[in-house]
């Protein structure tokens, strides 16, 4: 790889990161912004700010905004986790310095009238009732399993969190979000003057610091380690691993993990329940990081009349999940195929904020690869041997 394709990572004169990845030959270039937070207030109050972000630019209202990225042939994106926000989006090389100043005159937007407010509001009382209509009961004991209690709120809220909100505190969260956290990541056919103009315009926006400090009150620990919500004969079996004091290996091993056991018809999982009678059509592995902390699970479905007999099998499969052949399994599509992500400058920044999500700071490629290279089955098997001894809940839910 020539030198004018390497990543490079600096930090810009207001104390926000970024990594840059130029590639001149493709035609497409990708740009995010995540901006970091602790959602101390109202629940909702961060997802809110979010939304008003596309009311108004300046001059530009929501229905201008809109035509504008349509004129362009691209579409910024945003959403709210429960500890960070983020925008992106892709568009030819060629419209990408008008692209970028859109979305720089959305964010840096103070001003919104009665009008924008009444419509986000509208918006996301929908987004709720949608959310309420469908089973997001998985999805929310996985938030509720962190033992810093300020991240387990809904990033939606309620009603009644809508109804009671202020400017005030719409206001405060917004300029919360612009601390020097804040990371920025680009990739594919950007200039130098692409470049210059970043750090022109979200290089010079004033940010205060930015702290996580874990909160040391701690939730007490479940007593139950099996737990039944709702009843009837189909059941979802959800399994949680809750680890703590974790380091950067553990948080790049846990998707090597995911993907050996619990993806694909060559998922660990799958091959041993099989052998022990049953037939599992899918099973959804999933991982979420927060600090050192990290929340791994896995959830399938079961007949309630199967439900002794797996639960009789679980300890079997973590015994036998140590065996699987990891590096066979994983490596040629997470390390070997992470090549092509430098192709694909959509999907690189996507993949930046998601390691970002996991370690709370900017990983180049480079970086990643370079620890992933180092794993052996012997060392991914004793990090899924840590995970089975943390602390362990299984959940049915009817």
């Amino acid at each position: 790889m020539g030198s004018e394709y390497l990543e490079k990572s600096e930090r810009l004169a207001n104390g926000a990161q970024m990594i840059a990845f130029c590639a001149p030959a493709l035609h497409t270039a990708a740009f995010s912004v995540v901006f970091p937070f602790v959602p101390e207030g109202r629940a909702g109050v961060y997802h809110c700010v979010e939304h008003l972000f596309f009311e108004r630019a300046g001059a530009r209202r929501a229905a201008d905004i809109s035509a504008e990225m349509t004129a362009r042939g691209s579409e910024i994106m945003g959403y709210t986790t429960k500890n960070y926000m983020c925008f992106n989006f892709t568009c030819r090389k060629e419209v990408f310095a008008e692209q970028l100043s859109l979305l720089y005159s959305m964010l840096t937007q103070k001003e919104y009238g009665d009008e924008e407010e009444e419509s986000v509001l509208g918006v996301i009382e929908n987004e709720i009732f949608e959310y309420d209509f469908y089973d997001n009961r998985t999805a929310d004991i996985l938030r509720e399993a962190w033992y810093d209690g300020r991240f387990t709120k809904s990033v939606l809220g309620s009603v009644e969190d809508l109804n009671a909100f202020t400017e005030e505190e719409i206001s405060a969260a917004r300029e919360s979000l612009f601390t020097d956290g804040m990371t920025l990541f680009l990739a594919g056919a950007f200039s130098g003057d692409d470049l210059e103009n970043v750090r022109k315009t979200f290089g010079n926006i004033p940010l205060r610091p930015f702290r996580y400090v874990p909160n040391t009150v701690r939730k007490e620990k479940k007593e139950k380690k099996i737990i039944r919500r709702g009843h009837g004969r189909d059941l979802q079996a959800l399994v949680t691993y809750h680890a703590e004091n974790t380091d950067d290996e553990c948080k790049s091993a846990v998707y090597w993990l995911k993907s050996a056991l619990f993806d694909g018809m060559d998922a660990a999982f799958l091959h041993f329940f099989e052998k022990n009678g049953f037939r599992f059509y899918s099973v959804d592995g999933s991982y979420s990081v927060l600090g050192d902390e990290i929340v791994f699970s896995y959830m399938t479905y079961v007949k309630k009349r199967d439900k002794k007999r797996f639960l009789a099998l679980v300890d079997a499969f973590e015994r036998e999940a140590a065996g699987t052949p990891f590096l066979r399994l994983v490596r040629p599509f997470l390390f070997d195929n992470t090549a092509f992500l430098y192709d694909n400058p959509e999907r690189l920044c996507a993949h930046y904020v998601d390691e970002w999500a996991d370690f709370f700071r900017p990983v180049t490629l480079e970086e990643e690869r370079e620890r992933a290279s180092r794993f052996t089955d012997a060392r991914l098997r004793e990090i899924w041997q840590m995970f089975t001894r943390a602390e362990r809940c299984i959940y049915f839910l009817g």
